[in-house]
């Protein structure tokens, strides 16, 4: 027997919300590690100068060149009136 979503979710109804706020907290720090090893695996890919491609606003396709490196985000040029800062998850060499 496996364990669902829902069963967990249905779960957390019954528990003091200490165990509760325990339990968001662990997920909380899942998440940000998960988030933190995707950023470093994707920032070992990029370089200032690459060219790149991501999904801009309103779903549009966009390129352009990585100008900066910052923490987690590039700050991407495509050749328009101004910069993108573009998380790097988002980034696909070109």
């Amino acid at each position: 027997m496996s364990i669902t979503v829902n069963d967990i979710l249905s779960a957390l109804h019954s528990l003091p919300h200490e165990e509760v706020r325990e339990i968001n907290t662990a997920a909380y720090e899942i998440l940000k590690r998960k988030s933190s090893a995707a950023n470093r695996e994707a920032k070992k890919k990029l370089h200032v100068g690459m060219k790149v491609k991501f999904r801009g606003k309103y779903g549009a396709s966009e390129t352009g060149v990585i100008k900066r490196i910052n923490r987690t985000r590039c700050v991407v040029d495509t050749g328009g009136y101004r910069n993108w800062t573009v998380p790097m998850t988002m980034l696909t060499a070109v």
